[in-house]
C-alpha cells in the first residue's frame, strides 16, 4: 500500500459526487486532512482519515501572494512539511505544488490508480458521471482516458 497522501477539498467533493470516498482507504494507507478542508467540506468519516492543524510560514505567501484558498494553500504547506503526494484539482493550485517540487495527483489520477487495482471498472466511466454532476473535465482529457481504455 502506498504511502500517506494529503487532499485538498475539491477532490474530497468529486468523489463524494460518485459515490467513491471509501476508496481512498483501499489506495492510500493515511490520508492527511488540513483543519480547514474538513471546515470546508463538513464531517467525514473514514478509517485511514487523519486529521492536522496546519502552522507554516509558508501560508501567508500561498494565501496572500499567490491568491490561493485556504484549503489548498493548507494542502500544499502540509505536503511540503510532510513531503507527502498531495491530491489537488485547482490548475492554479497545481502549478504551485509543481513548481514546489511536491509529488501530486487529482482526482482523475486517483481513480486511474482505483482501476489499475481493480476497485473500479472504468476510470472513464467514472469520469463521465463527474463531468454530469458538474465537474470540469476538459474534451481533452476525456480523449486521452478513452485512448487508454482503448489500449488496456
Amino acid at each position: 500500500m502506498p504511502e500517506p497522501t494529503v487532499i485538498d477539498t475539491s477532490s474530497l467533493i468529486a468523489l463524494e459526487k460518485i459515490n467513491l470516498l471509501q476508496i481512498l482507504c483501499k489506495i492510500y494507507k493515511e490520508v492527511v486532512i488540513p483543519e480547514s478542508v474538513i471546515k470546508e467540506f463538513g464531517n467525514l468519516s473514514l478509517p485511514c482519515l487523519s486529521i492536522r492543524k496546519v502552522e507554516s510560514n509558508l501560508l501567508k505567501l500561498l494565501i496572500t501572494d499567490l491568491n490561493l484558498g485556504k484549503g489548498e494553500a493548507e494542502a500544499i504547506a502540509l505536503a511540503s512539511q510532510k513531503g507527502l503526494k498531495v491530491i489537488i484539482d485547482d490548475s492554479k493550485a497545481r502549478k504551485v505544488a509543481e513548481n514546489m517540487g511536491l509529488k501530486l495527483t487529482g482526482t482523475i489520477g486517483v481513480l486511474l490508480r482505483a482501476e489499475r487495482l481493480g476497485l473500479i471498472d472504468s476510470a472513464q466511466e467514472k469520469v463521465k458521471e463527474l463531468r454530469e454532476k458538474g465537474f470540469y473535465v476538459s474534451e481533452e482529457l476525456l480523449e486521452d482516458l478513452s485512448r487508454f481504455e482503448q489500449t488496456k
